[in-house]
């Protein structure tokens, strides 16, 4: 069987929905063929014990304001539960730190561990959100950016950055969580790169926000399913691509699992670049990809099912905010060099969220759902380790959460940034060396759809030439 469109995207995610959207909307023959029976990517939940659903994302920060606003994503049942979440830094001694949009508020949570912190801490966020609003221009559109401030967060570490502003491991610790982003260390030079570019994002209006989607992060992607659809998409979950078609030294298609064959002269993939350019296309293309290095580090994503609202330790902290557990910066250092060497960290690193204390939808009444990040963790850690690990961790700041756990899951994945690519302008971040072929990756690992808005106007001013 055979069947022909003007543009193919692999994967139904945020970014492949989004692209098929913006390409239906241009009046393009759009198919989006998804490997599992349903749509979602990274925004599924899984079902945990009796009605227990938790999403495998659990906070979104990048959310493109332009996919929003054009798709008219809010007049499709998109809601927010929680549109900024707090981050508090999660202290063994019970001196918990509270990040909030209220700089005032957060001076003096910072003073109970520096008072020269709760000083520097104003003027810090004020130059780091200067800096990312003008970096948008590279970030946010297909645009280039010249300012010379951003040069040295090229080769900075996000260790060396927080260093030139704070003195204290509490609030070292608790901002360095997002450095890590794709598998970095917070040594690594470039690492302050990503976090400019958290800093970048906005969510809700609010800059630098982490926002909790009402029903999970589902409800994104059906709100995107139902604009592409709407536009004139075709769907196909239970779709597997086994190949990439290449004619005249150009993508001329994908061959199914099934047999069938789809030919198009645009190709969108939602898979990584590595993946893309290694395991999909033919032999005789595969030097794409040779420059490729494999991945060695991953995070998880550690979904509790509890039998009540957990209980800190310690000071007060609000129940709607992301929790960090790291005591220090060398905890990053050794999680990673341990990871690296396929070892279980002795101190994990982790974000810790509640989604159902803002949505009790997720949970049956008076139950509850936590949601771990864990990064950095060996690709092949083994699940039941890595679960106790995390529960053992988590006990010594919510005394007794063992007993509350009624089910759990553990997903790992691999989850790589590269430094490079966050100072690349989208063209050369998406494009590919085969003709009509892109991939819909972010400049750093996020649920956004950005690089499936720009890339599907990139592909229909190319498709029309």
């Amino acid at each position: 069987m055979s069947s022909s469109c003007d543009a193919l995207v692999i994967g139904a995610g945020a970014n492949g929905l989004a692209a098929a959207a913006y390409l239906a909307r241009a009046g393009k023959r759009v198919i989006v063929v998804e490997a599992q029976n349903k749509t979602g990517g990274l925004c599924q939940s899984v079902k945990l014990a009796g009605d227990f659903s938790a999403p495998l994302a659990h906070t979104l920060y990048a959310l493109d304001p332009r996919v929003v606003k054009e798709l008219r994503l809010a007049g499709r049942d998109l809601k927010f539960a929680v549109r900024d979440l707090a981050v508090v830094g999660l202290r063994a001694d019970g001196k918990h730190l509270v990040l909030s949009r209220d700089v005032h508020a957060t001076a003096r949570s910072i003073a109970a561990h520096s008072q020269a912190d709760a000083k520097a801490w104003k003027p810090f966020r004020r130059e780091l959100f200067s800096l990312a609003r003008a970096a948008r221009a590279l970030w946010w559109e297909d645009g280039a950016f010249a300012d010379a401030r951003l040069e040295p967060f090229r080769r900075m570490s996000a260790a060396a950055l927080l260093d030139g502003w704070f003195e204290s491991d509490a609030l070292k610790a608790a901002l360095a969580f997002d450095a890590t982003d794709g598998g970095l260390s917070p040594l690594e030079p470039g690492s302050a790169l990503v976090l400019l570019w958290r800093a970048a994002q906005e969510m809700c209006g609010l800059q630098g926000a982490a926002a909790a989607i009402a029903r999970g992060p589902q409800v994104l992607t059906d709100t995107l399913a139902e604009a592409a659809l709407s536009a004139g998409a075709e769907i196909r979950t239970g779709a597997r691509v086994a190949k990439i078609l290449v004619t005249d030294g150009a993508a001329a298609g994908v061959a199914l699992d099934s047999g069938e064959t789809i030919a198009a002269r645009i190709v969108l993939s939602s898979l990584s670049r590595r993946q893309t350019l290694t395991a999909l296309l033919p032999d005789g293309e595969a030097g794409f990809g040779q420059h490729f290095a494999s991945p060695r580090t991953g995070s998880a994503a550690v979904s509790l099912a509890l039998k009540t609202l957990p209980e800190f330790s310690g000071s007060v902290a609000p129940r709607n905010a992301r929790f960090i557990l790291a005591e220090k910066m060398e905890s990053y250092v050794a999680a990673h060099a341990a990871a690296a060497a396929g070892r279980l960290p002795d101190e994990l690193t982790m974000e810790l969220t509640i989604p159902s204390a803002a949505d009790s939808s997720l949970a049956p009444l008076g139950q509850h759902i936590a949601s771990v990040l864990v990064r950095p963790v060996p690709l092949a850690a083994d699940p039941e380790q890595l679960e106790a690990k995390v529960i053992a961790a988590l006990n010594r700041v919510v005394p007794g959460i063992s007993a509350q756990i009624a089910a759990a899951n553990v997903a790992v994945g691999a989850d790589t940034t590269d430094v490079m690519r966050l100072a690349m302008r989208w063209n050369e971040r998406l494009k590919t060396p085969l003709r009509g072929l892109m991939v819909l990756e972010e400049p750093v690992t996020a649920i956004s759809g950005r690089a499936g808005r720009i890339a599907a106007s990139l592909a229909a001013k190319e498709n029309d030439t």
